[in-house]
């Protein structure tokens, strides 16, 4: 894991330091919620969770749309709106369920990058929130952790792992047939979840090459397809 370099007010949300793999993973994290951005026609877009607004500003900068970016962590939207400007992009604190729902009204997309794990005890009525934000032609794209992935179960699901990674004490990874029955239920369709991903956080330079090399091989094959990192999810309002 790359290096912690801000936390949230409550100490276990945490930005990790760009190191090694980790600027690499984001850029084609953000590449893909471009591609959705591309594929749904969407001209405003609300990002949940995000942090330090890292993904919100590449978003900015890749596509003409209009970028909502939000985040119930002062510290975490001062640090965005200090970090990134943009014509079309804004930081604000809000709480996707605590505040107005329609405070910052209709979006063609929502989408977030690993955050919906952390609401996971209260997800039902994110993605049912969410729905109500999203225009009658939009969707939703995220990423989640894979609970099935090795270093996801060690950091989700062991003692020393959640200690070591300083979980929140209900952030849990997904398996894919969670996802697959939580979204219909909140209204979603044509939900599609597809696991890749076998590029880790914060990995030395000298393994980049090599871990993107062999990725397309495991990526390919049902056999070891599970065990990538992350779930890319979308669905359509």
């Amino acid at each position: 894991m790359s290096r912690t370099a801000l936390q949230d007010e409550r100490g276990f949300n945490q930005v990790f330091k760009p190191v090694g793999s980790t600027p690499l993973r984001m850029r084609r994290r953000g590449d893909w919620f471009v591609t959705q951005i591309e594929r749904l026609g969407a001209r405003r877009v609300l990002e949940i969770g995000s942090g330090t607004g890292d993904t919100a500003a590449y978003l900015a900068t890749h596509s003409k749309a209009e970028i909502v970016a939000v985040d119930m962590s002062e510290r975490f939207v001062a640090e965005a709106r200090a970090r990134h400007a943009a014509t079309n992009l804004r930081y604000e604190l809000f709480d996707v369920l605590g505040d107005t729902p329609l405070a910052f009204g209709h979006f063609d997309m929502v989408c977030g990058n690993g955050i919906l794990h952390h609401l996971i005890r209260r997800l039902p009525d994110v993605l049912r929130a969410l729905h109500g934000l999203t225009s009658s032609n939009g969707g939703l794209a995220f990423i989640e952790p894979n609970f099935l992935n090795p270093y996801c179960a060690l950091i989700f699901g062991t003692k020393f792992g959640r200690r070591w990674a300083k979980l929140e004490p209900d952030e849990m990874a997904f398996t894919p047939g969670e996802l697959r029955s939580v979204l219909p239920a909140a209204g979603w369709r044509a939900v599609e979840v597809i696991t890749r991903d076998f590029l880790l956080p914060g990995l030395p330079e000298m393994f980049i090459k090599p871990s993107i090399a062999i990725e397309p091989v495991l990526e390919a094959s049902a056999a070891t397809r599970w065990l990538a990192q992350s779930h890319f999810i979308t669905a359509q309002a």
